[in-house]
């Protein structure tokens, strides 16, 4: 799996990271894939521009995760 890593620009969470075995990191401290998601949805929601970022650091089905979780907490 590729690794990843987005700052995220937002208050009390500034670095999300991906592993290259798939773990999760928010700044330096693992969490669960749904919680990733989550932050990354909230975070990019904040910036405006969610869909660009999720398309660009996500593999299609997670970005699909990503623009239900935006959809459903809009």
């Amino acid at each position: 799996m590729k690794p990843i890593k987005v700052c995220l620009h937002k208050k009390d969470a500034h670095m999300l990271e991906r592993n290259d075995t798939g773990k999760w990191f928010l700044d330096g401290k693992e969490i669960e894939e749904q919680h990733a998601i989550d932050e990354l949805a909230e975070a990019v929601r904040d910036l405006g521009y969610w869909c660009q970022v999720a398309k660009d650091v996500l593999p299609d089905e997670y970005f699909e995760m990503v623009q239900e979780s935006y959809s459903y907490q809009g």
